[in-house]
């Protein structure tokens, strides 16, 4: 009798237990379970020229690849935006939305840089050029820059340099022409004391040896 009393209590324990407990996992399991879900897509940038620099977000992403097609992985879905550079072209920023699921598409071409020309001649001629703080020959040389505001500096051994600041319009020519300036040295002026005196005395001291060798002499 007090084995099976003793068994019944186990059992009843158990009950209660696993009544207690299993509620308790039920709610607290899919706690632990569930993780953050962040939604992702995929951008495909088709561009031109090949080899521009695609940024997503102010952050370089990847340049355009012989494809033509450069493919942007594992971007949160929304709205990013897209910048596109490449030297000797504007650069291009467009905005993009990026869904979750299929991926999204853009299609950018950039537009060449508005060019002219620096017409640079010099008084005296073949003094060397300097545009922007880079050499670029000398004159009189014909150069091509891109539009906007350039530093001009000449430069020539024995001239103070010259400089001038230009504006060039894409598509015209900007002539400059400078003049230099010599830089002006003091003469050298002759000591009391220099070569012409010392010069004066070994005459002077020779006449005596000869004088000195004749009367000897007589």
């Amino acid at each position: 009798m007090k084995f099976m009393a003793f068994l019944l209590t186990g059992i009843f324990f158990c009950l209660i237990t696993g009544m207690l407990i299993c509620p308790v996992t039920g709610i607290a399991a899919p706690q632990e379970a569930g993780t953050y879900y962040q939604a992702t897509g995929t951008l495909h940038v088709d561009g031109n020229p090949v080899g521009m620099e695609i940024s997503l977000d102010g952050r370089v992403a990847g340049q355009v690849p012989d494809s033509g097609v450069l493919i942007i992985e594992n971007i949160s879905v929304g709205q990013h935006a897209v910048m596109a550079t490449f030297p000797g072209y504007e650069p291009q920023e467009v905005w993009v939305d990026v869904p979750d699921g299929l991926p999204a598409e853009v299609r950018i071409d950039l537009t060449k840089q508005s060019v002219g020309f620096l017409d640079i001649s010099s008084n005296p001629p073949n003094v060397q050029v300097y545009v922007d703080d880079v050499y670029k020959g000398i004159t009189p040389a014909k150069i091509e820059v891109l539009a906007g505001t350039h530093m001009v500096l000449l430069r020539l051994a024995g001239y103070q340099d010259w400089s001038a600041e230009t504006i060039v319009h894409g598509g015209e020519t900007a002539v400059v022409t400078g003049t230099m300036t010599s830089v002006s040295t003091p003469p050298v002026s002759t000591p009391s004391g220099g070569p012409s005196f010392i010069i004066t005395i070994l005459f002077v001291i020779a006449g005596c040896m000869i004088a000195y060798v004749q009367t000897v002499r007589r």
